[in-house]
């Protein structure tokens, strides 16, 4: 299913959460009930507003395909969830997808190369980027340094609203999330445009 936002109604309409935060070292440090407790408080968080989907990438780290596929396969323990093309997926009211990819670089190309042989266009690319997720992220909540943008993400950033959290990860709460809902609902969204 291709990316689309234009049957966003207004501003405050919010299809798709994005948090940011962790290394993948603190990923990886996490207990399988640390992952559960985790993803269930980042869920109910932004199911309560109407999200369809919850998307968790790391800040940041170094790659290990065999640490990667450990973590993968512990956090999809965690949630008794599905393991779709290296991403933990939790289907339901709020959809979950986990990837471990801490390169938003290494994410791009992964999604470029999974592509058919169709034409690459804005749509298309933003589906495999994105997959499963239907919609692009409205809300980017990061866990890390206001001043710099995370190596995680490059495509996510084009149309979405950022906004960074004083809070140490993986240590948020519901009030934590809450927060950046609250700020993102105050917002004149303009999905890329400038002030005229």
């Amino acid at each position: 299913m291709a990316c689309d936002n234009s049957g966003v109604a207004d501003g405050s309409s919010l299809r798709h959460v994005l948090v940011v935060g962790g290394s993948l070292d603190q990923w990886k440090a996490m207990s399988v009930s640390d992952w559960s407790l985790y993803v269930a408080t980042l869920r109910s968080s932004v199911e309560h507003v109407g999200a369809q989907w919850l998307t968790v990438y790391p800040y940041s780290g170094i790659p290990n395909v065999s640490d990667d596929g450990d973590l993968v396969r512990k956090i999809s323990e965690s949630c008794n969830a599905s393991l779709v093309n290296g991403k933990v997926i939790i289907r339901g009211k709020t959809s979950v997808v986990i990837d471990v990819c801490a390169d938003g670089q290494q994410r791009f190309v992964r999604a470029v190369n999974g592509m058919s042989t169709e034409k690459i266009t804005e749509k298309n690319l933003a589906s495999a980027i994105l997959d499963p997720a239907s919609s692009e992220p409205d809300l980017v909540v990061i866990f890390g340094d206001p001043t710099q943008l995370p190596p995680s993400l490059v495509w996510e950033l084009a149309y979405s609203e950022l906004v960074y959290l004083n809070t140490q990860w993986p240590h948020c709460n519901s009030e934590d999330i809450e927060l950046a809902i609250n700020d993102f609902q105050r917002r004149d969204r303009r999905f890329g445009g400038v002030d005229s």
